[in-house]
């Protein structure tokens, strides 16, 4: 093997490693939308992040047999110059942009085929050739690299052993080429069918579920977006230093009574302490969906359909008793709806709020009127807990 096909075979390698470096670097970076719009003008790639996600063992071949494609074209283009003299660093740089813009055509072909599969004859409607643009594109950028490792020191002549030598490896680039097509072709078909896989067992989990949930509304979707649930509300309103303290008593939710078309539920504060306190007001109430995320219910004060509000008013609540205020609204059909699943409760805004798993029909957008405190002396029959 003469010195000139040495750096030839050198120049096709770099230029093979070179491909595959700038995919993997535009891989690497992908999550970083600057450096990508950058990184497609200094160190373009037809390939990106094609092929490095396809299923193993496709993925693996795929790219092998890409950076074998170029540095085997490389090669072969360089050889056809080499017949004449030693290709020059102009002659051995055209050869790397031809190289990048057939595999990127080989690379559309590909697509091709996929669309083909998928759609028939009217996917050729959107075929191009983007892939051999970018490719050629990439010759043009890194091509001095390989190009001034086959022309440096380069002054053979040749001779005849050399032109039969460069006619066999056009044979070789053409099977290697063959070999990139069907790995490609495979790797986009196994990649297709991974993703329908994954859809599917995503569906079927789904379908799961739906089947087993038994609460009211919408099947819970661990995907969804919202806003969590306050756990303090903001408030303005001093504290009034006679009312019950976090460390004396505690609010919670209590039980729940029902009539045609309506629905109550008890808010009870309970005095732990052994010395009386007071509270005075309405309770702070908010609800959280089957997401757990704030639920937009409308909060009023005042009588509903359940309950009359005797407005607020100082009440005293003595050693070991009980304080309640009451909720209602209007009956709510729950079918594929957000709905309330906790429900966070506070003696007052600015308190830490209490949250009780609860199945309400209660959903987004809708109204509930809350009363306010009032002393549980004996104890409300309509909304025991117990």
């Amino acid at each position: 093997m003469g010195s000139q096909t040495r750096r030839m075979l050198f120049a096709a390698a770099a230029a093979g490693i070179l491909w595959l470096a700038s995919g993997l670097i535009h891989t690497v970076v992908a999550s970083i939308p600057h450096a990508t719009q950058a990184l497609r003008l200094l160190v373009p790639s037809p390939t990106n992040s094609l092929f490095w996600a396809w299923p193993a063992p496709w993925s693996f071949l795929a790219l092998a047999l890409a950076g074998a494609s170029v540095a085997a074209v490389v090669f072969v283009v360089m050889g056809w110059v080499a017949r004449r003299r030693a290709p020059g660093f102009a002659a051995a740089w055209f050869a790397t942009v031809a190289a990048g813009a057939v595999v990127g055509l080989f690379i559309d072909g590909v697509g091709v085929l996929d669309v083909v599969q998928s759609f028939g004859a009217r996917g050729l409607t959107t075929a191009s050739i983007d892939y051999a643009v970018v490719g050629a594109y990439w010759g043009l950028v890194q091509g001095w690299i390989p190009a001034l490792i086959a022309s440096r020191g380069a002054r053979e002549s040749v001779d005849g052993p050399r032109r039969r030598h460069a006619r066999w490896t056009w044979a070789v680039a053409a099977a290697v080429l063959v070999a990139f097509v069907v790995a490609g072709t495979a790797g986009r078909t196994a990649d297709r069918t991974a993703v329908a896989e994954a859809q599917a067992r995503a569906d079927a989990e789904t379908q799961a579920a739906a089947e087993q949930y038994t609460g009211f509304g919408a099947v819970p979707d661990p995907e969804a977006v919202g806003t969590p649930a306050q756990l303090v509300a903001p408030t303005s309103v001093p504290r009034d230093p006679l009312w019950c303290t976090p460390e004396q008593a505690t609010a919670f939710v209590g039980g729940d009574d029902a009539a045609t078309g309506h629905r109550g539920l008890s808010i009870r504060l309970m005095n732990f302490s052994d010395a009386p306190c007071f509270v005075e007001g309405y309770p702070d109430v908010a609800f959280a969906d089957q997401n757990g995320h704030a639920l937009d219910v409308r909060v009023e004060r005042g009588s509903s359909f359940m309950a009359t509000d005797a407005g607020a008013q100082p009440v005293e609540v003595p050693a070991g008793g009980y304080a309640i205020a009451l909720i209602g609204w209007n009956a709510n059909s729950t079918a594929g709806a957000l709905v309330a699943s906790s429900v966070l409760v506070a003696q007052v805004a600015g308190d830490q709020r209490n949250g009780s798993a609860v199945s309400l029909d209660i959903t987004a957008g809708s109204t509930v009127e809350v009363t306010a405190w009032e002393l549980d002396a004996l104890g409300d029959s309509r909304y025991s807990d117990g």
